[in-house]
């Protein structure tokens, strides 16, 4: 087992077990660095532990989210999740392995956190799937006329799938810091897809998006 000498000793008997885990598991630390690497991570994506323990996880794994956004980033919205002690939801991500296939899997995180409060640590256990699964949509559905965008308004016709899930959160009175937990994702990624909103549909306010989009039937 290839672990960081930084690691609690309380600590180290857990990643032994994870370590014989059938599952592929990853850890990272509060830097987002990876401190744990097991043999089935290796069986999965390719690379060893001596390759990748001590790298950044979003620089190794290269997640993308199911529309092909970048979603490992730094700095990482999961870690600044659990750094608030919230619970993190099952996601789905595109990861890139090392001989640059494209793998879809599904990661649930599980936060462990020494005994004295001194390290907290993120177990990522990752399982291929064949397909990404559908995100949970918020309290203003999308219309599912809407999801192929046939209004006749050429603005409206501009905006991807992602771009309509943000709008849906914007009329349901979701901030861009909600958006961005509830969609996982980076307040600047949240804060970049409400820009292009605007954009597209040639509006100045979030205000304006959302009179838009119930206009144009784009919400239900």
């Amino acid at each position: 087992m290839t672990v960081t000498a930084t690691i609690d000793e309380e600590l180290r008997p857990l990643l032994e077990a994870f370590d014989l885990s059938p599952d592929a598991v990853v850890v990272t630390d509060r830097r987002n660095r990876i401190v744990l690497w097991n043999k089935a991570s290796e069986r999965l994506l390719g690379y060893t532990a001596r390759e990748v323990v001590g790298y950044t996880c979003g620089g190794v794994l290269l997640g993308l989210d199911q529309w092909g956004n970048r979603y490992c980033s730094d700095p990482c919205p999961v870690v600044q999740i659990a750094t608030r002690g919230d619970s993190i939801r099952r996601f789905e991500l595109q990861m890139t392995a090392k001989n640059k296939r494209l793998l879809h899997v599904e990661v649930t995180i599980l936060n462990v956190t020494g005994p004295q409060q001194r390290q907290m640590l993120l177990t990522h256990i990752i399982r291929p799937v064949e397909k990404h699964a559908e995100l949970a949509m918020p309290p203003a559905a999308v219309n599912p006329r809407a999801v192929g965008v046939t209004t006749a308004d050429t603005r409206a016709r501009k905006l991807t799938p992602r771009e309509l899930e943000v709008l849906t959160m914007l009329a349901s009175g979701l901030t861009c810091a909600q958006i961005a937990e509830r969609l996982v994702i980076a307040g600047l990624t949240a804060r970049n897809h409400i820009q292009n909103v605007l954009e597209k549909l040639e509006v100045h306010s979030k205000a304006e998006a959302v009179a838009f989009a119930y206009r144009h039937g784009l919400l239900s």
